[in-house]
């Protein structure tokens, strides 16, 4: 019997090929299905708001309560309504927007529910809890950062795979409490289950906080080299089905 309790997966580069509504492949589902009729806890962890991934619970059979918005938020499968969020103030969105304009970017934020592309003016009645900017060079990523973080603080400043190819990356902004390693603890105490009982996956760099949170980190195949370096255990790639291999190998012990 396998000494872990749940796994919780990224989706975009882990669990399906990146996308805007993720679709995981039959042998995923048939997976994870698998573990479904064993009570077996399968969740999300995901950099998406929770609309784009809502799909997911229905195709995944998903009851677990499931991490959005890079951490910032935690979702309940069955009333599909936020257990807990952090909320970042407008105060310190205003602050970051006034950066990220600067590089003539696609500006979002979320609010779990919804994600409203920023061009001048910040809506009033937000509640929000992640900043997107999207399609950075690296170059550019690493200024930008370096200038959100020289300016604020109390804030999680996080780069991600981009839609825009694997050259580019998208940061993600949340408050300081609001990553996937904070999200992940509060998951296990909410299941009243060790974080040493889970299983992380990733494949990207707001990946990192995710498997720093579980007790066997797995890296995918496809992941980039400085989460591979972190992690317990290297999977196949997601076009090779690598959450399947997990599965296999760590909870239906497959030989």
């Amino acid at each position: 019997m396998s000494k872990y309790k749940a796994i919780i997966s990224d989706i975009d580069g882990t669990l399906a090929p990146l996308t805007l509504y993720s679709t995981p492949s039959i042998k995923v589902k048939e997976a994870i299905s698998m573990l479904n009729k064993r009570n077996f806890i399968f969740s999300l962890s995901t950099g998406k708001p929770f609309f784009l991934i809502e799909h997911l619970i229905q195709e995944l059979g998903l009851t677990s309560p499931i991490i959005v918005d890079n951490g910032a938020a935690i979702y309940d499968a069955s009333t599909r309504k936020p257990i807990w969020q952090s909320i970042m103030s407008k105060d310190v969105i205003v602050k970051i927007f006034k950066i990220a304009k600067k590089y003539n970017k696609r500006i979002c934020i979320s609010s779990g529910k919804k994600s409203y592309d920023i061009k001048e003016n910040i809506p009033n009645n937000l509640s929000p809890t992640k900043f997107l900017t999207m399609g950075f060079t690296i170059d550019e990523a690493d200024k930008y950062i370096k200038r959100v973080e020289s300016v604020l603080k109390d804030v999680a400043v996080t780069r991600a795979s981009s839609y825009q190819g694997e050259n580019f990356l998208d940061v993600y902004i949340t408050n300081a409490e609001a990553t996937k390693q904070h999200s992940i603890l509060k998951f296990a105490e909410i299941l009243n289950i060790s974080t040493k009982e889970i299983i992380g996956i990733g494949d990207h760099y707001n990946d990192f906080p995710l498997l720093m949170a579980c007790g066997l980190k797995v890296a995918m195949g496809n992941a980039v080299e400085d989460l591979k370096a972190i992690a317990d255990y290297v999977a196949p790639t997601v076009d090779e089905d690598g959450v399947v291999d997990v599965i296999e190998k760590f909870v239906l012990e497959v030989k």
